[in-house]
């Protein structure tokens, strides 16, 4: 489909666009999706949009997602048909939803019934068509607006928009912008006629929404402790919120100031703590991890892996889920950093236990150059804290899984050979090259393996530094 891109800061102006797709939508149906990274402001956006619309006439569905539900998608969209048109939609559409909900209640039966075939997709397929012929029944009564917010929670939202599209509804949608977009995102992208992208709001936006009573130090400590996400309207307000309950905020001067201002911490429930926290407890804690050390390299992970007892590929995989949640971007020294000093700050005081442990652990032995015991070591021209690493590099210094990936290049292995191989995704592997280049001086795949560095790895090679 032909799709209008557009970058939009107003919410007037989305809310004209939305007006005018609503009435683009009558003969064929619309989908409008509204992206923009979590506090962006989409959830206040839907609401605005229902509220105008509701007011002007216009039969308006609106489900808010859920990943907690039993059926994402598909029971907040029939709780909403139900608190819209219980009472006022009349017999044959109050007749349509019941027939939605039986239709549901015979699909997670035959789930029950037979676990080991369960397919979400199949499961919401076939209510798909009843679902369908309830919104045709909304549509013949005038102009229809559903909103689904937050699609990407649902079990198939590709087929959800359609379905609620194909009777000729206006359908808008909220989609969160990942640092790496998914293929579902790009789908439904794909299938969108309108994408409209909520641009960060300018600083001086963000202060006219926060208002005057703030003095211009907690402002500050605002901008340096959200960083990108400063220009979130919804994350900046939560964090105040937070602040506010947590008792941090003084009156100094007529003016609130923030108490401890370099220990701003992200609200519990942000949308990216949330995503962080679905995947287990291994994306915690290697965030932890970042957070302990200023950063996180991938020639740390074998040393970090054997601390937190878990499998060094299973790391890898972890931290490509952190990349592609955002939470994780790259640093100017080409590691990996926490997207912020506040999502630092939430997850060193979420995994307390987890950082005692790795700064406890990754620490050298007691030094003869009068270095502290227990101290972590700072690298050669960089005042952050880091485990104990090997300063030169040589064979002897790398871990086993570095000497590994050497080796297979030297047999001529492309980088998803080498993955696959050893157990790691592909961006390991490159992360691991970059690193190597780094520390190496190395500029080329064949330079590494001139440099000395190939050769049979040691069959008592751990995945620990060599000795």
């Amino acid at each position: 489909m032909k799709r209008d891109m557009a970058h939009i800061e107003s919410t007037d102006t989305v809310l004209a666009t939305l007006r005018s797709s609503l009435r683009r939508s009558a003969q064929r149906g619309r989908v409008v999706l509204i992206r923009g990274s979590a506090g962006m402001g989409k959830t206040r956006l839907l609401d605005a949009a229902a509220k105008r619309w509701r007011s002007d006439g216009v039969r308006t569905v609106h489900a808010r997602i859920s990943a907690r539900s039993a059926q994402p998608g598909l029971d907040e969209t029939l709780d909403a048909l139900r608190h819209e048109f219980d009472r006022s939609g009349g017999s044959e559409l109050i007749d349509g939803i019941s027939a939605v909900a039986r239709s549901r209640a015979r699909a997670r039966a035959k789930e029950q019934l037979s676990p080991d075939e369960a397919d979400p997709q199949s499961r919401f397929a076939t209510t798909a068509a009843e679902l369908g012929r309830v919104f045709a029944r909304i549509g013949q009564a005038g102009p229809t607006a559903v909103l689904f917010d937050d699609v990407l929670e649902a079990e198939d939202p590709a087929l959800l928009l359609v379905t609620a599209c194909r009777p000729g509804c206006l359908v808008v949608a909220s989609l969160r912008d990942d640092a790496v977009p998914s293929p579902v995102a790009a789908e439904l992208v794909s299938l969108a006629d309108d994408v409209v992208t909520l641009a960060p709001m300018s600083e001086a936006e963000i202060a006219s929404i926060v208002g005057v009573d703030l003095d211009e130090r907690t402002h500050q400590a605002l901008r340096v402790a959200l960083g990108p996400l400063y220009g979130n309207p919804g994350t900046v307000l939560d964090t105040l919120a937070a602040l506010r309950r947590q008792g941090r905020l003084v009156c100094v001067d007529g003016r609130l100031r923030v108490k401890d201002p370099g220990a701003i911490a992200l609200p519990h429930d942000h949308d990216i703590l949330r995503r962080i926290r679905r995947h287990g407890k291994i994306g915690p804690r290697l965030l932890g991890a970042a957070a302990a050390f200023d950063g996180l390299d991938v020639d740390e992970l074998p040393l970090i892996a054997g601390v937190l007892g878990v499998d060094v590929a299973e790391c890898g995989r972890g931290v490509d889920r952190l990349v592609e949640a955002g939470a994780l971007v790259e640093g100017v020294r080409g590691d990996l950093v926490c997207l912020c000093p506040a999502l630092a700050t939430s997850i060193a005081q979420e995994e307390a236990a987890t950082v005692r442990r790795l700064l406890s652990t990754l620490t050298p032995a007691p030094a003869d150059d009068g270095r502290r015991a227990g101290a972590p070591v700072a690298l050669p021209g960089s005042t952050r804290q880091r485990p104990g690493l090997p300063a030169r590099i040589s064979r002897a210094a790398l871990s086993a899984v570095e000497a590994r990936i050497v080796d297979l290049i030297g047999l001529g292995f492309t980088n998803r050979r080498i993955a696959s191989e050893i157990g790691l995704s592909e961006k390991t592997v490159e992360r691991y090259l970059t690193r190597l280049y780094v520390r190496t001086g190395c500029r080329s795949r064949v330079e590494l393996v001139a440099a000395g560095l190939s050769g049979r790895a040691a069959a008592d090679d751990t995945w620990g530094p060599a000795a």
